[in-house]
């Protein structure tokens, strides 16, 4: 069973569409921040737009925009607006380098990196980096965890852990017997080499690791070879294409079981795809993805959804989909935290508010808990320092510029919304970690 998503061309003219609505950027310049009064700050979006990959510049559009419009809507920072400018990676670090140097070389009064993603993050972190210019990064890679890249902030766990969470979710089921399946593109593989090892330390049995190349017309003899494994349950990311062949199939020969997916499962293109091919009471009973603990309903929450309905004509459709996305999230939460560091160094030069995005994140003594935009301005004029408690929930970076949070096993409904199903901590992820095992 072949399931296509085909939605390049949608996210493209989309993605044309948001830049109109939100301005446009000088292309002409450097990227050194010096913005006379009223001029426009600018946001890029270092992330595929097209491509295989397209998904991922649809989940940072429908965070991105929505934070855009919020702070704009606010006034703007500092009596600045901001405006968004798509670099396309195309998820291929060969298309990503020539595009970012264009970018840097081109692009007036940029102050903010939304991007890269895992497959160009090494390739172009260290460039970003000493153009001194801030990245909210999402690139799950390992080696960011003890990164000295002083320019680099990532709100959201490595790929380490998701898949520490994801073994400790099936030892808390009292699964024993595990098969993986997961595609060999360098995004899918990020959460593998943390799920092989926490299976180790748990002492959970790998019954077969299957390793499938993208988007092939059949997988019947990896299908075949997981079913006579006998697993009880199976962890897997790949793309939705390839994941709407391989379990349709499964499901054709009878051999279904519990499924874990990680993270980038939990996106439209996935669950469309994988839905469509199960159908909706099989997929309803057998998925469960683990994702980035949903933040709780605050004001965050309902600013980040309402500024998303604002500018739902202008994020690739469905828009819906971005309610609950914690891809989509996690990018609204840095653009804000990054303004507000503007606001509390009193200034747009990324050399001198990089270091703020810290101290207006972080729980401390004495802090003025904010949940959106508005309000964080609002205290810093007061006087006060903050805490901006964001649409995911705490924000809180370590020396290295992560910030980990709890993750949760989540299942997904007709509207695509999270039902809680069960919490694995950051502490919990973290022991298994200190075993030596990542």
């Amino acid at each position: 069973m072949r399931v296509k998503i085909g939605k390049s061309v949608v996210l493209v003219g989309a993605m044309s569409v948001a830049l109109a609505a939100c301005g446009s950027a000088s292309t002409s310049g450097s990227s050194t921040t010096s913005a006379g009064k009223g001029s426009s700050l600018v946001v890029a979006g270092v992330i595929a737009i097209t491509g295989s990959s397209n998904f991922e510049g649809s989940n940072q559009a429908g965070g991105v925009l929505p934070a855009i419009y919020a702070i704009n809507k606010a006034g703007g920072v500092l009596g600045h607006k901001l405006v968004y400018k798509g670099v396309d990676t195309r998820g291929d670090p060969a298309d990503a380098l020539p595009a970012v140097q264009q970018m840097l070389a081109t692009t007036s009064n940029l102050v903010l990196v939304t991007g890269p993603g895992t497959a160009s993050a090494p390739t172009i972190v260290p460039i970003l980096n000493r153009a001194k210019i801030p990245m909210n990064a999402v690139a799950g890679e390992s080696s960011f965890n003890t990164t000295t890249d002083k320019y680099f902030w990532r709100l959201f766990p490595p790929d380490s852990a998701n898949g520490t969470a994801m073994a400790l979710w099936a030892h808390k089921k009292g699964y024993t017997r595990v098969a993986t399946v997961f595609g060999t593109d360098s995004g899918s593989q990020g959460d593998l080499p943390g799920v092989l090892a926490s299976l180790k330390a748990l002492h959970m049995k790998l019954v077969t690791e299957l390793n499938i190349t993208p988007d092939q017309p059949s997988y019947l003899s990896s299908v075949r070879q997981l079913m006579n494994a006998k697993p009880q349950v199976i962890m897997t990311e790949s793309d939705g294409t390839t994941a709407g062949t391989f379990f349709g199939e499964l499901k054709q020969l009878g051999g279904m079981k519990p499924i874990i997916g990680t993270e980038a499962t939990f996106t439209t293109p996935w669950l469309t795809a994988v839905k469509g091919a199960l159908g909706t009471s099989t997929f309803t009973k057998y998925y469960t993805g683990m994702i980035t603990e949903p933040g709780k309903p605050t004001a965050a929450i309902s600013t980040f959804q309402s500024s998303l309905k604002a500018t739902k004509t202008n994020v690739p459709p469905p828009w819906q989909s971005y309610m609950s996305n914690p891809f989509s999230q996690t990018y609204y939460d840095g653009v804000i935290a990054t303004a507000l560091a503007m606001n509390a160094a009193h200034s747009v030069k990324p050399s001198v508010f990089n270091n703020y995005i810290a101290k207006v994140t972080n729980p401390g003594v004495g802090k003025t808990v904010v949940y959106t935009y508005a309000q964080g301005v609002a205290a810093l004029k007061a006087g006060k320092q903050i805490q901006y408690y964001g649409a995911t929930g705490v924000i809180d970076f370590n020396k290295y510029h992560n910030s980990d949070g709890n993750q949760e096993a989540v299942k997904s409904s007709s509207s695509y919304a999270p039902i809680s199903q069960g919490l694995i901590t950051s502490a919990a992820i973290g022991a298994v970690k200190v075993q030596g095992v990542q």
